[in-house]
């Protein structure tokens, strides 16, 4: 548990850098590339340590997940993945929702959280669910939202197609990558 709770403190830390005001200072003195490197490199390592430290973690129940928790998981997980897809596709979503990896890391928290009952998912859960709210807050009352351009429908389709098969794909190998089959 504890490499669990090291890897969020390092992987959340570093990401809110970019909301913070030194940003600029750090991005300046070290230089762009040098800033994206370091970033990258303090981001997978906190990442390996979730992912690693989850693993780990013995079984310990917090709660009785929902008896609707599955359920909502299931109908909402598809929203989410096409939400994360979103963020980094052209689209005409992005003209809608301010910030669509956010608000499809708030879905994928929520209800798995709504589905789980344990201590390690709930640190997981519970810290990426925070950590996203606190991002969109930052990033609305800071105002770096830009308004998005309109493109053709079809980067639409694209985004939703996208999401839906990334989204079987999880189903398919959800078992596999994080030891829970569905």
């Amino acid at each position: 548990m504890t490499l669990l709770i090291v890897g969020t403190i390092i992987f959340f830390a570093i990401h809110l850098v970019p909301s913070a005001p030194f940003k600029e200072t750090l991005v300046a003195s070290l230089g762009a590339n040098r800033y994206k490197g370091i970033f990258s490199i303090i981001s997978l390592l906190g990442l390996g340590l979730i992912i690693y430290g989850f693993s780990l973690s013995h079984f310990v129940p917090l709660w009785e997940p929902l008896a609707w928790g599955r359920t909502l998981a299931f109908s909402v997980m598809p929203l989410a993945v096409i939400m994360m897809c979103a963020a980094d596709m052209p689209n005409n979503i992005k003209r809608f929702v301010r910030h669509p990896m956010l608000i499809g890391l708030i879905l994928w928290s929520g209800t798995h959280l709504a589905a789980n009952g344990d201590l390690a998912s709930t640190i997981l859960f519970l810290s990426f669910g925070l950590f996203a709210l606190l991002d969109l807050v930052l990033v609305t009352v800071g105002g770096r939202y830009k308004a998005k351009e309109a493109v053709s429908f079809l980067w639409d389709l694209a985004v939703v197609a996208a999401g839906l098969i990334l989204y079987a794909v999880f189903i398919y190998f959800h078992g596999g990558i994080t030891g829970m089959p569905l």
